[in-house]
């Protein structure tokens, strides 16, 4: 019987045994010219696809493209005008392009599935529809890339079909880009999901050697790290590929541990939310099901969730219900010990997903942002829609007053809830996910991300959960009631540029069960 134990263990052992074959730098070719006498084979107008090197650098097996006639990949265009009845085309039906009735001025969306994939999935419809609802986009194009039936296993042959499929992409955006009489590509924007994440960086590789052309952008969800990781930058998508290329990393963890997201920065800007490889509420591996009873396909279903989160954020990236910011840093780890807070020339702060283009714009313009070079930026979101959070680098200290070191030392939770100027509350968030131990006088610092109210807040309610231990003595409450001293609690916010300090009144302890109010007004230094 299938469950998600025996998913889990089994897609860890085929992972492993894959690494294990990879774990050499050295290029095996074959004992007899004769086993593998043909290295190159050519697909007409498309042109010839090597199975030399580097195609052969840190992959377990090689394969040639299928052909276009056996993958069936087709392009439907969909606009404000056709929703529901797309218009399909082909990459070199000329006649087609001509009569789809696309606006020139776009601009042009291509969104493209990954591995088991294809067009009909519903983050593909749900990230089209955004894309047009998004005002100002009148004349928006959107054309999904579906070439399910070279998205099969084995993986190996997937990996070599995006290559063909990515050079028919670029036929059919130079075919538009001819019929359309346009200036450039600028106007252009791929958007694709593991494999059809480097499946972009092809087609953007194609357009610049084949026709002359650049695409605008390319928006990489989470792109594939399996025959993709540490390669040359020829073989998976890389910042030279579009005029700029972002990245959302949100699986990017070894193999064997269920990880299919690539964690290097390949981008002009990558995206880490959350540390870039695990999602909240991600744990349990719940995701939507493939379709059908496959065996693998049920595997990749189970263990999708974080790989599948990238696009939901892009998704909400597109109309979000807060800035969505991301902070340039060392590490998450650093990002997480509050050592940056402040959007300045040391820590750009730029909004993950759609928007994030006309702010490194800005950068560039401002001589801040070299397109040679990367920025890597950090943000914690949700578990639940929306996912947007806002970030507060919180600084609690605890009180060394005759009272507090009379009390002594505590062990327990903190959680606050943060309250605006027109008294909307925030969701309810714990400082620590385990019981913590604070003794008088310690200072911490923790970054913390809560629900938007739309303003900052003014004052919060901060409350104590404390749980007896039987086997910790400093947890052993005989007389004396579970309560913790506060001094002062100070957020500092990346959104809105805010600090404000907030004490509780008049020096009183934070009772468990008990939630305490408080205020700046409070304060007194």
């Amino acid at each position: 019987m299938f469950n998600n134990t025996s998913a889990t263990l089994m897609l860890q052992t085929i992972m492993i045994l894959m690494d294990k074959q990879n774990a050499t730098d050295v290029t095996r070719f074959p004992s007899t010219f004769s086993e593998d006498a043909e290295l190159e084979r050519c697909y007409g107008n498309y042109g010839c696809f090597s199975k030399a090197y580097p195609w052969t650098e840190n992959r377990p097996d090689n394969y040639f493209p299928a052909t276009p006639e056996n993958m069936g990949v087709r392009y439907f265009v969909f606009t404000r005008r056709n929703r529901k009845i797309p218009v399909l085309l082909l990459a070199d039906d000329v006649d087609r392009i001509q009569n789809a009735n696309i606006d020139p001025s776009g601009p042009f969306y291509i969104i493209s599935h990954g591995f088991i994939e294809g067009g009909h999935k519903l983050w593909i419809e749900n990230m089209a529809n955004a894309l047009l609802n998004l005002e100002g986009n009148d004349a928006a194009t959107v054309i999904v890339l579906d070439w399910r039936g070279g998205a099969q296993p084995p993986y190996g042959q997937a990996v070599a079909n995006i290559r063909l499929v990515g050079v028919m992409t670029a036929h059919l955006i130079h075919n538009i880009y001819e019929i359309l009489g346009l200036s450039s590509l600028d106007n252009f924007h791929y958007i694709g999901h593991s494999l059809g994440a480097h499946l972009g960086g092809y087609c953007g590789h194609a357009l610049q050697k084949k026709f002359n052309l650049k695409l605008g952008r390319i928006t990489g969800l989470d792109p594939a790290a399996p025959y993709f990781s540490k390669t040359v930058t020829l073989v998976r998508l890389d910042r030279s590929d579009a005029k700029y290329v972002d990245i959302i990393h949100s699986n990017a963890m070894p193999l064997y541990l269920s990880g299919f997201g690539i964690s290097e920065p390949i981008g002009h800007v990558d995206f880490y939310p959350n540390g870039g490889s695990t999602q909240p509420n991600c744990k349990s591996g719940k995701s939507q099901q493939s379709d059908g009873d496959d065996m693998y396909r049920n595997v990749v279903g189970y263990v999708s969730c974080n790989h599948e989160r990238s696009h939901a954020y892009f998704t909400e990236s597109i109309s979000p219900s807060c800035p969505f910011l991301g902070i340039q840093c060392d590490s998450y780890e650093s990002f997480l010990d509050g050592n940056c807070t402040s959007c300045d020339n040391k820590h750009y702060c730029i909004p993950m997903g759609y928007h994030s283009y006309n702010v490194y714009k800005r950068l560039q313009a401002g001589g801040l942002a070299n397109s040679n070079s990367n920025i890597a930026l950090y943000l914690m979101t949700g578990g639940t829609k929306p996912f947007c959070r806002v970030h507060y680098k919180v600084t609690l200290k605890v009180s060394n007053s005759n009272e507090s070191n009379t009390h002594g030392p505590e062990s327990g939770k903190l959680s606050i809830t943060l309250i605006d100027r027109n008294n909307n509350k925030s969701d309810h968030i714990f400082l620590d996910d385990e019981q913590k131990y604070y003794k008088p006088g310690d200072i911490e610092t923790r970054m913390v991300a809560v629900k938007d109210t739309g303003h900052p807040p003014l004052s919060v309610i901060v409350e104590w959960k404390y749980e007896t231990n039987l086997f910790n003595p400093m947890t052993w409450r005989l007389l004396k009631s579970p309560s913790i001293y506060i001094e002062y609690l100070k957020l500092s916010s990346i959104e809105y540029n805010t600090d404000i300090t907030v004490c509780p009144k008049m020096n009183k302890p934070v009772v468990a069960k008990l939630p305490t109010i408080m205020k700046t007004k409070y304060c007194k230094f």
